[in-house]
């Protein structure tokens, strides 16, 4: 698996797909040039005949009155008038779509395009519920036009490791995000690469008057999952975070994650309400105001506190530091996507896909960046200011792990997790003490 997601860097995305109707290839040559040209599905049969109508059932994510939503809508209405022979209706269903599709499904309704987060999609539906698109896959300009790190991403999520079941959509970037104003303030002009650099980094911050970081109780396992991750693997992660028996928290990996984080605390290197921090008022309030240097979190959060850090905060986004006895190397940032998939009771999978080629297409992700702030799947668009720290960062990369460190947990272990971790952070517990909490708690 890791050599899988290992690929997951840098470069954004470019999709590319067969058109939806028999006069498919002259509408994708009428299109702009900035668009990606269409290619054809190698084992697929003949799409919709003239005089023959096709409608794909779209559920989506969104509610209707959102940004993504609005650049869906106009995406559709060109699908549609490049390929008339083809109609799409859309149930703006929301996020709560994640808690009706297999029921939905089980009940016979016509869908043929689903969208989730990649974890939601893969646990609620997955290979039962959804089609093995290989067969429109496999050699087409679709999949050449993929990064090789969002290839890898959605096909590890497959029961071979090689099969297309899931199609990714809007990744996002896991990192330190930092106020480069307060680093070149403190005197800080490089970034770290190992823990005891960072320790130095966070020392420098503290000496000229800011707190190093913060944390809301929601981005509590970014901290510790993201740092287990990096020293064992997410896979190793997500079997810690299943076990119910707590016997894998005396590992020396946990241990030592345990003592690095409680000897922050001692330092006063994290803020001082970071133990009792109820999202979002950290980031809202510490990170977004300018006392507090750092703050893991995604690509999104710049679009987030707009309206507090205005247009002068100066977004730094740095990976995190490597821990002792790492397996993974500095330059690994944590991600996700959104993932498209198509059910298996879909009547019209060439022609969902064609759908999804123009979801993907240059013009769609332009406006996706500029109406939702979201990073793009294609290469060569311009990012805006507040999200070109995360986008060179990704372009820096080597190694990717999934969001919070894990494919996975258990809800019960989670939270006892998180409820340790906030009193190791509060001080109320040293390291000793938070091994001897979870396992208390899961025995």
């Amino acid at each position: 698996m890791k050599k899988l997601v290992a690929l997951l860097l840098a470069a954004l995305m470019v999709f590319g797909m067969a058109a939806c109707a028999a006069n498919a290839e002259t509408a994708a040559d009428d299109k702009s040039t900035a668009e990606t040209p269409a290619a054809e599905a190698p084992v697929a049969e003949e799409i919709a005949a003239d005089g023959d109508k096709i409608v794909i059932h779209y559920w989506a994510q969104w509610t209707e009155n959102e940004a993504q939503a609005e650049v869906y809508k106009d995406a559709i209405a060109r699908f549609e008038a490049a390929n008339p022979n083809c109609t799409v209706e859309v149930n703006w269903a929301g996020r709560d779509v994640r808690e009706i599709l297999r029921a939905s499904l089980d009940s016979g309704n016509e869908i043929d395009i689903v969208d989730s987060g990649f974890d939601q999609i893969v646990n609620l539906l997955g290979e039962e519920y959804l089609t093995d698109l290989t067969p429109y896959m496999a050699g087409s300009d679709f999949e050449k036009s993929l990064s090789a790190g969002m290839v890898a991403f959605a096909k590890s999520f497959a029961s071979d490791g090689e099969s297309w079941y899931y199609i990714p959509s809007q990744p996002f970037v896991g990192t330190i995000y930092y106020n480069k104003a307060i680093f070149e303030e403190a005197g800080i002009d490089t970034m770290p690469t190992t823990w005891d650099e960072f320790m130095d980094v966070c020392q420098k911050i503290k000496d000229a008057g800011y707190d190093p970081i913060t944390v809301d109780d929601a981005y509590y396992p970014c901290l510790y999952g993201t740092y287990l991750a990096m020293m064992k693997g997410p896979e190793w992660v997500t079997e810690l975070f299943n076990d119910t028996t707590g016997a894998n928290w005396n590992d020396p990996a946990a241990v030592q994650m345990a003592n690095d984080f409680a000897e922050m605390r001692e330092k006063g290197y994290f803020s001082e309400s970071c133990g009792s921090n109820v999202f979002p008022s950290a980031q809202n309030g510490e990170f977004a105001m300018g006392t507090v240097a750092m703050y893991y979190n995604g690509s999104w959060l710049p679009n987030e506190v707009q309206d507090i850090t205005g247009d002068d905060f100066q977004w730094g986004a740095m990976f995190f530091p490597a821990p002792d006895n790492a397996v993974y190397p500095y330059t690994t940032y944590s991600t996700g996507c959104q993932f498209f998939a198509i059910p298996k009771s879909s009547q019209h999978p060439q022609e969902a896909l064609a759908l999804l080629e123009e979801f993907s297409s240059l013009q769609t992700q332009q406006e996706l960046i500029d109406k939702a702030q979201a990073m793009p799947v294609v290469d060569g668009l311009e990012l805006p200011e507040k999200l070109k720290s995360a986008g060179e960062l990704q372009a820096q990369s080597t190694d990717v792990i999934p969001w919070q460190g894990m494919y996975g947990s258990n809800s019960d272990v989670n939270a006892v997790v998180n409820g340790a971790f906030a009193e190791l952070l509060a001080g109320t517990l040293d390291s000793e003490g938070f091994t001897a909490s979870v396992q208390s708690q899961l025995k």
